[in-house]
């Protein structure tokens, strides 16, 4: 069973790691030591970041983004509300860069720096607790102010690659729509391994009629329904379980599956805890069987914009989409530079930017930085290699 805290949970939850760090966290001075924070408190949408104008008096992740030079403040929604670099540089410098000793630039760039540090430790702690190497990972960076930060915090992680969807702002609402219709139900039944194939089929019979007439109400047919079905397993005497699913298939287990299966939880357990964490000879046991029904809806369809493609003329640096300069702050270069900003509806297919650079969109803005390389993919995702730029050895 999962763990919330230190509380085992007794019923399946979905695993959510969250952060309270985004585009309108607020940046603050602890009164105790003096130091900068980022989060977790937030300015919300009402009255939002200083730079939207709508009342907000705290500095945020936003207002430092903006100072840096990061986001445009006559293209933000596309250009439909106008955003006051005056007024979020006022407020970094009154809240945070006076009392620091600071420049509004100098503390824009320590609010920038923390939010990253911030979103890295979390995917740190979060992948390699569950015994997996985020260097293997690929990021995937929505939202509004994701795209803006992903690159920095991906490259702390050595994660070598960040996607950018076409879907970027709505993106979590487009995977809600798209999603399946899944039932799940479950039965504690406690057996010892090697367990006999009569016995745990007629254990899951229940389970699986159940959520059979589940997805039926539901309007299913019965070759638009996968299920699956996983049971929860442990050495003997053990408290914590691993849940540990059969492959999808015939109606009946056999022995092989079985046999598969216990391999399967040794397998599992040393991902979990550790090469040589397995003990098979302690013996095992299951604890739960469960059954997930999954009702297929039909997904998006997603087509390639070689129609795009034809319109406008790629080339190597996609100057067909090049907006003009901006200066924007880089760490790298130790402060602002004259910066390349392009336009993401004029790239194309293969379009390739070299950072450091800006990609501005309606929904979001994507920086590139120096020693990075952006490529518009044929499904008009940005896909930005970290460290593969000019002089960089690409992943």
């Amino acid at each position: 069973s999962p763990v919330f805290m230190r509380y085992r949970l007794l019923s399946p939850k979905i695993w959510v790691e969250s952060i309270g760090s985004g585009g309108g966290s607020i940046a603050w001075i602890d009164a105790d030591t003096g130091l900068l924070k980022v989060g977790p408190r937030g300015a919300g949408a009402s009255p939002g970041p200083v730079c939207y104008q709508r009342g907000g008096t705290e500095p945020t992740v936003t207002d430092a983004d903006l100072v840096l030079g990061y986001l445009n403040d006559g293209y933000f929604l596309g250009g439909q509300m106008r955003l006051d670099r005056a007024a979020a540089e006022e407020a970094i410098s009154e809240k945070i860069a006076r009392p620091l000793g600071m420049s509004a630039t100098e503390a824009a760039s320590a609010i920038s720096r923390i939010v990253n540090s911030q979103m890295s430790d979390l995917i740190r702690n979060a992948t390699i607790r569950r015994g997996d190497d985020p260097r293997n990972d690929v990021l995937f960076a929505f939202g509004g102010a994701g795209p803006v930060h992903a690159s920095r915090f991906a490259a702390e992680l050595g994660i070598r690659e960040v996607v950018v969807p076409a879907t970027a702002s709505v993106h979590g609402a487009v995977g809600l729509v798209a999603s399946d219709v899944v039932y799940e139900e479950g039965a504690t039944d406690r057996m010892e391994v090697p367990v006999e194939t009569d016995r745990i089929n007629d254990a899951f019979a229940p389970l699986l009629d159940k959520v059979r007439a589940e997805l039926a109400d539901a309007g299913f047919k019965q070759e638009d329904t996968l299920m699956i079905r996983s049971v929860a397993m442990k050495y003997r005497y053990q408290v914590h379980e691993l849940t540990v699913p059969f492959p999808p298939g015939a109606e009946l287990l056999t022995e092989e599956d079985l046999k598969s299966l216990y391999q399967r939880f040794d397998d599992t357990y040393e991902e979990m805890y550790g090469k040589g964490s397995a003990y098979r000879a302690a013996g095992q046991e299951i604890a739960t069987l469960r059954v997930r029904g999954v009702g297929l809806l039909p997904k998006p369809r997603i087509e390639s914009i070689s129609a795009r493609e034809e319109a406008a003329t790629p080339g190597p640096a996609a100057d067909g989409a090049w907006k003009g300069q901006r200066d924007v702050y880089f760490e790298e270069r130790k402060g602002f530079i004259p910066t390349d900003i392009y336009d993401y509806a004029e790239l194309t297919a293969g379009g390739t930017i070299e950072g450091p650079a800006v990609i501005e969109t309606p929904i979001t803005t994507v920086v590139v930085n120096p020693g990075d390389r952006a490529v518009l993919d044929e499904y008009a995702n940005l896909r930005i290699a970290i460290g593969a730029g000019p002089g960089q050895e690409a992943p």
